[in-house]
């Protein structure tokens, strides 16, 4: 009767090659998963910041708006200013009320603020002075990255404007106009397209208000 030869313990080459494949292809899909999980996480995270800062944004220009105050400046050159403006097409300044004076310094309640639009960013800008000299420098915050298309229309007698004041405004002492009795701001923002916001301002009765919300 011929010998028997115990079988050799462990794995053959063939099953090695085997088991080693299934464990890359294990793998492969495997940093897939995890790369595909973090891109998705990634996304939404920036997806939610952009959303955060755009809600930043608007309630910082509702909260200026509606504290808008009738009071007329002058700029560092001495020319008087009315107390809402709109100097080029993508700039707007006016004075506001309410800023707060937790130490009881001894100023006025009111800023100049002024919003613009450059390299894509939607700036905004305030002095801590009304009545501006030559070296009164503003305090910047960039509010939004990738703006385009920035438009400004103030509402007032029925009618929108992109220019404030109207030309017949114009033609009047700066210190006294009336502040229009709305503003619309629209513009164009990566990834959310058009946003557009209608903003009645202080002493407007709602009258006018409602027919403001619709722009033609």
């Amino acid at each position: 009767m011929p010998q028997q030869h115990p079988r050799p313990e462990g794995f053959t080459l063939l099953e090695l090659l085997v088991a080693i494949a299934i464990l890359a292809l294990i793998a492969v899909a495997s940093f897939r998963l995890v790369s595909d999980t973090v891109m998705v996480r990634d996304r939404g995270l920036q997806h939610e910041q952009a959303l955060q800062s755009l809600q930043k944004a608007e309630m910082i220009m509702q909260r200026d708006l509606v504290q808008a105050a009738s009071r007329s400046v002058r700029d560092e050159f001495g020319d008087d200013q009315p107390a809402l403006y709109f100097p080029k097409e993508n700039t707007m300044e006016l004075t506001r009320r309410g800023w707060r004076n937790p130490l009881q310094e001894v100023r006025s309640d009111m800023i100049r603020v002024r919003y613009r639009v450059e390299n894509e960013q939607l700036i905004r800008e305030h002095w801590q002075v009304l009545d501006r000299a030559r070296l009164s420098a503003p305090v910047k915050i960039v509010l939004l990255d990738k703006v385009s298309d920035f438009h400004l229309q103030a509402f007032a007698n029925g009618s929108w404007s992109t220019t404030w004041p109207t030309l017949a405004q114009s033609q009047k002492d700066r210190k006294v106009l009336p502040l229009p009795e709305a503003v619309e701001i629209r513009f164009s923002l990566q990834p959310w397209g058009e946003i557009r916001r209608v903003i009645p301002l202080p002493e407007t009765d709602s009258n006018v208000n409602q027919n403001a919300k619709s722009t033609p």
